[in-house]
């Protein structure tokens, strides 16, 4: 509580803490839920393909389900979490999601893996960062970004600590039973924080963080409709659509680093070190680069925090061709600013490049192409590696599309939904 001085008179001023209670709530469920079904599955990939007798890259076609019906259900995540009481979507899904993993390690044919991918996909659509982007901007006028930045660091704490912790536990108890505990923490990290999700203050009856009276109109706006037609023929979606494609292929850098690391020489635990080198920057860049975009705005902020995602590029290439591990662990850590890009970084740019009326809907839209398109990101990846020898063609390729991505956000400042449409909603 902060007392107030007005004139003469002291006021009591409660701190309106409800939006970051929210917000902490969606970061655990997410780190829990979709952590645990994306990223720690690939812990169990190899055991249960040994399990079932298929070879590992046919097991990773869960991965490739989970991301296509997620591509399927953006387009109408935002109307149930509109329509829908979120508190009970986001019980049933952890429920799922819990339930599904314990089930995993019952299955005995791989079609039964991936149609719990299935279950699993359409569970953690309601966790990922377009969901998470669309309710913390409701309960957000400001501080908004910082909001997103704190959430997604969130799972990266949670993926940071949980990694090793399977690891060991599988060697100790088999993967079966290393499963089940993963989905007992799972259901204890998710299940009751679900009670505290909440689609809008309004809903509730409360105020969003940084609501001051004379800034009704701003919340007003967020209700305002915008025709689909309105955001398909916009300049800001296509600037978003492209922009979000192109990220797809270096943001998923952070699963290659253990083949980078064998391909160019050295020692396997070196890929290991680089991954725990992002998801320890990662961890403190996701509030600093949101705080950035609350201080200076989501394009300049982008711009700068690009730049020096491109250093990281130089890093490793001068890295590989001197083969200094060192140095290759550090410019893995500074390239998970180019990863946070499809989290924290895209949302914000889709805020000010759809403004609130737009936001929703078109950041939906757009994130179900982008999803089939980073369907084949790894693929790409891996063959143009093949293709030229090793990495250094990839972080070429790579350094390229961030300079696009530059362009269009540039561009994107000039040619927001809001500057070509005005109030003509």
């Amino acid at each position: 509580m902060i007392i107030k001085k007005e004139g003469n008179v002291m006021k009591k001023a409660t701190v309106n803490i409800f939006p970051w209670i929210v917000m902490l709530s969606l970061g655990l469920i997410s780190a829990a839920c979709l952590g645990s079904s994306m990223v720690l599955m690939g812990s169990f990939l190899t055991p249960i393909s040994q399990s079932m007798k298929v070879s590992v890259s046919i097991t990773s076609y869960y991965y490739t389900v989970i991301v296509l019906v997620m591509a399927m259900m953006m387009p109408i995540v935002p109307k149930i979490l509109a329509k829908v009481n979120n508190t009970l979507i986001y019980l049933i899904t952890s429920i799922l999601v819990t339930i599904s993993l314990f089930l995993i390690g019952n299955f005995t044919q791989i079609w039964m893996f991936f149609a719990i991918a299935i279950v699993i996909g359409i569970s953690i659509s309601f966790m990922s960062f377009v969901p998470v982007g669309i309710i913390v901007d409701n309960w957000f006028i400001n501080k908004t970004n910082l909001a997103i930045g704190i959430c997604w660091a969130v799972t990266s704490v949670y993926q940071g600590v949980m990694s090793p912790l399977l690891a060991n536990w599988i060697t100790l108890v088999g993967w079966k039973a290393t499963l089940s505990i993963l989905a007992i923490i799972v259901g204890i990290l998710s299940i009751p924080f679900s009670f505290l999700v909440k689609f809008s203050p309004e809903m509730v009856r409360k105020k969003p963080f940084g609501y001051k009276e004379d800034k009704k109109e701003k919340i007003i706006s967020k209700t305002k409709i915008v025709s689909t037609h309105k955001i398909l023929t916009s300049k800001a979606f296509w600037i978003l659509l492209v922009l979000l494609c192109l990220f797809q292929f270096p943001a998923v850098l952070n699963q290659m680093f253990p083949t980078y690391a064998i391909s160019a020489g050295f020692k396997e635990t070196v890929g290991g070190f680089m991954v725990t080198a992002a998801m320890f920057f990662d961890i403190f860049l996701n509030p600093l680069i949101g705080a950035t975009f609350d201080k200076v705005g989501a394009f300049k902020g982008s711009i700068l925090w690009l730049i020096v995602g491109l250093l990281s590029y130089g890093l490793l290439i001068v890295a590989t061709n001197n083969h200094s591990a060192d140095l290759a662990i550090l410019g893995a850590g500074i390239n998970d600013v180019i990863y946070i890009f499809l989290g924290t970084g895209i949302t914000a740019i889709a805020a000010e490049l759809l403004g609130k009326g737009a936001f929703a809907k078109g950041f939906s839209f757009v994130s179900s192409v982008s999803f089939v398109i980073g369907a084949f990101a790894m693929p790409l990846n891996n063959f143009i590696a093949e293709k030229f020898n090793g990495f250094d063609a990839v972080y070429i390729f790579f350094a390229i599309l961030i300079l696009l991505t530059i362009v269009l956000i540039g561009y994107g400042s000039n040619n927001t939904f809001d500057k070509q449409y005005g109030n003509k909603l």
